[in-house]
């Protein structure tokens, strides 16, 4: 005997569909935020590669730096070695600082430079690549938003269907007793 208000458990093929269809958005905003990711992992590179070159600029630099210096003090120890008279040792001591306040003035001027660039560089890597990040979490989002409203108006037309369809049953249902009832 079969009861005909037992509810019948089954999934609606309407909500089996937009089931299917809400995994299949979840799946194209996983693939798209791994995409994203992998962009990402692949840009990073390049701003690594900036940032690592000017830090090898600059330490280059530096070393051209160390051996100017090393080479004007061995030469400046070569000249007071062939000086004749303490007072020519005086003289080419004098003029040897002051190249080297001069110099030691340049070397701060290109080191400072460096360092200027290097932060310039750095700051200008770490800008853009907020700014493309920000601009792809905004377009997830803005896709992620639109993915929940879809559903949750597919949900909304599917509850409605339902209580349509079980008013209708009990509508038919009464109607059905009814007639039992005057038979």
């Amino acid at each position: 005997m079969t009861n005909s208000f037992v509810p019948n458990l089954e999934l609606p093929a309407e909500v089996r569909a937009i089931a299917e269809k809400n995994v299949a958005q979840a799946r194209q905003a996983f693939e798209a935020l791994l995409q994203n990711a992998r962009e990402n992992v692949g840009e990073g590179g390049g701003y690594l590669d900036e940032m690592l070159a000017s830090v090898q600029g600059a330490r280059t630099r530096a070393l051209g730096l160390m051996q100017a210096n090393m080479e004007a003090n061995l030469d400046f120890l070569q000249k007071m070695v062939a000086a004749k008279n303490p007072q020519d040792m005086m003289t080419l001591q004098a003029a040897f600082l002051s190249r080297q306040m001069q110099t030691a003035a340049e070397q701060a001027r290109t080191l400072g430079a460096d360092a200027k660039g290097l932060g310039e560089v750095a700051m200008r890597t770490l800008d853009e690549h907020s700014r493309a990040l920000a601009e792809r979490v905004k377009t997830l989002s803005a896709a992620a938003a639109q993915n929940a409203e879809n559903a949750a108006q597919d949900m909304k037309t599917v509850g409605e269907n339902m209580v349509n369809a079980a008013r209708a049953n009990a509508e038919s249902a009464a109607a059905t007793l009814q007639e039992k009832m005057k038979g």
